[in-house]
């Protein structure tokens, strides 16, 4: 399972469309999947700082960590939810909620470059180089289990990270 995820990873990078494909019908990828968004979310927010933060919360840093855990998992479902809804409602399609979610997952990846904002002045670029690649993994991974073209694929992504923005800005003033 490790050196599957590892090789899926490198090959995400390397932006590799056809992994998405892989994983799409990977039923079994799903676990690898949640592994993925919540270690990379967690070592980009270690880079961003929030270690330190962490450790000055004292004894609330287990309620962090796992509201922390919580809410991440909570937008990548929404994310995947949202995404499939458009792509299929609107587009046709051709996928199912669990197979957005695992290749969506999966195209977190690259965010895995967020640990270098902990270097002073320049770490910035290789988080921003890291959520730009995710962004089009993103995209990649929906046109491969959409099975649609690019610019469906594009249209789908903008809509879907549209009204998922404004869900969590809701949420966000409401939480």
């Amino acid at each position: 399972m490790i050196n599957t995820m590892i090789d899926r990873i490198m090959r995400i990078f390397r932006l590799d469309a056809k992994v998405f494909r892989e994983i799409a019908e990977d039923k079994g990828a799903m676990m690898q999947a949640v592994i993925i968004v919540v270690v990379v979310h967690f070592i980009a927010a270690v880079g961003a700082g929030v270690g330190t933060a962490i450790a000055k919360s004292g004894s609330a840093v287990g309620a962090f960590i796992v509201t922390w855990i919580a809410g991440v998992l909570l937008s990548w479902l929404l994310w995947a939810v949202l995404t499939y809804f458009v792509g299929t409602a609107v587009f046709q399609g051709k996928t199912d909620i669990p197979e957005m979610m695992r290749v969506l997952g999966y195209a977190n990846a690259p965010a895995l470059l967020g640990i270098f904002a902990i270097i002073p002045c320049l770490g910035w670029i290789a988080a921003l180089v890291g959520g730009i690649l995710a962004l089009i993994a993103g995209f990649l991974a929906v046109r491969e289990a959409m099975e649609f073209d690019t610019t469906k694929a594009i249209l789908t992504v903008v809509i879907a990270w549209i009204i998922s923005f404004g869900v969590r800005m809701i949420l966000g003033f409401i939480f």
